[in-house]
């Protein structure tokens, strides 16, 4: 009887417990998973207007370089003691003398032909004289009349004298000039890049004694993005304001846009630019500031137009396909900006953002569409 009443009694008990927990699970109500809010640093957008500019690197070269070259042959025996290799010197300074002896006995000699040709005239005008005086007679004792030709009034003698004058001048002339050219003088305010005479030298006509760069105006070629030209200003004038920062020094240097060089560079496809620089040595400067070293490597920044209600972000919070990221609500909107201008380091959006819309600064690792957000403590929407 006993093995009969046990099964059945664990039986019972058992369908008692699973009805049991039967009814409690109905009863029990299951609730979503609840969504963990990223936390974002953001940003209120206000517009604004902004100078746009260019950064590019450069290369300071001389804007104007010559070769200063001998007219006439001769012995250096005077040399500037500002004629050394870097040396700086002024307009109209003498550079060197040549030993000018045998120009100066050139010029005596042609003094002393022209002299002589002069004499020859006034015998000559006095020959005419005669001549006209001979004629006169000849027709007052002879019943016919003597024709008074050229030759017989020696206008051709005379005709050859003055030609003489002429060419007497003319040697004198060269002469005198030769002797000028014993002395050599600088064309411009210079700086004395190479020299290549010392005192004893000997020169000849066409021989190189120095090379000068114009320490007025320096120039900067740059390479510009084709895309940014329409941006910028050129002409002496009216160009561009750039600003000209070098490797080496803490200097800055002030130049203009004056021109593009007409090309492109063959393998970056630039457009080559022209900056010049005034007083890059800082002569008629009195603060003593450090001069532009020609062949330097030089970062520059060249002023374009102003942004007008234009916002501006940090470069690295514009996302792919020229997006940012907004906090709407708590919630991502991916929002499509139209650019204005692009720089290294920033970027200016003409459409797509507006007054007050809060963009978020802070990199996401997947950004989605509607996904929650939570500001930072600091941040408010």
């Amino acid at each position: 009887m006993i093995k009969i009443i046990l099964p059945v009694c664990l039986i019972l008990a058992g369908a008692a417990g699973w009805g049991y927990f039967k009814s409690r699970e109905s009863k029990m109500k299951r609730k979503p998973p609840k969504k963990q809010a990223v936390v974002v640093e953001t940003i209120s957008m206000k517009p604004g207007n902004y100078q746009s500019s260019v950064q590019v690197m450069g290369t300071v070269m001389p804007d104007r370089q010559i070769s200063i070259k001998s007219k006439v042959s001769g012995e250096v025996i005077f040399l500037s003691s500002r004629f050394v290799q870097g040396g700086v010197m002024k307009k109209g300074e003498t550079l060197l003398k040549l030993d000018n002896s045998d120009y100066m006995i050139e010029v005596q000699k042609a003094q002393s032909a022209l002299d002589k040709v002069l004499s020859d005239l006034a015998i000559e005008k006095g020959s005419q004289l005669i001549a006209k005086e001979e004629l006169k007679l000849m027709n007052e004792a002879s019943q016919s009349v003597v024709k008074a030709t050229d030759l017989a009034l020696r206008r051709p003698q005379l005709a050859q004298v003055k030609a003489a004058i002429k060419s007497a001048r003319a040697e004198l002339e060269k002469a005198r000039l030769s002797l000028s050219r014993t002395i050599v003088i600088v064309p411009f305010n210079a700086l004395v890049l190479e020299k290549q005479v010392d005192l004893g030298s000997l020169v000849t006509v066409q021989g190189t004694l120095a090379t000068l760069v114009d320490v007025d105006t320096y120039r900067v070629e740059a390479q510009v993005p084709p895309d940014r030209l329409a941006a910028l200003r050129t002409g002496k004038d009216s160009g561009s304001v750039a600003q000209i920062y070098s490797q080496y020094s803490d200097q800055t240097w002030q130049g203009k846009l004056v021109r593009t060089t007409g090309r492109m560079s063959g393998k970056s496809r630039m457009a080559g630019v022209i900056i010049l620089v005034s007083d890059p040595l800082g002569l008629k400067d009195k603060e003593n500031r450090a001069p532009l070293l020609l062949d330097d490597h030089v970062n520059v920044r060249i002023m374009g137009e102003i942004l007008e209600n234009v916002f501006s972000i940090s470069r690295s919070i514009l996302r792919d396909k020229n997006t940012v990221w907004m906090y709407n609500s708590g919630v991502l909107e991916i929002k499509e900006v139209r650019l204005a201008w692009k720089e290294d380091t920033k970027v200016y959006i003409r459409s797509g953002i507006t007054l007050g819309d809060i963009v978020i600064t802070s990199d996401l690792s997947a950004a989605v569409k509607g996904m929650a957000l939570q500001l930072t403590s600091g941040d408010r929407p």
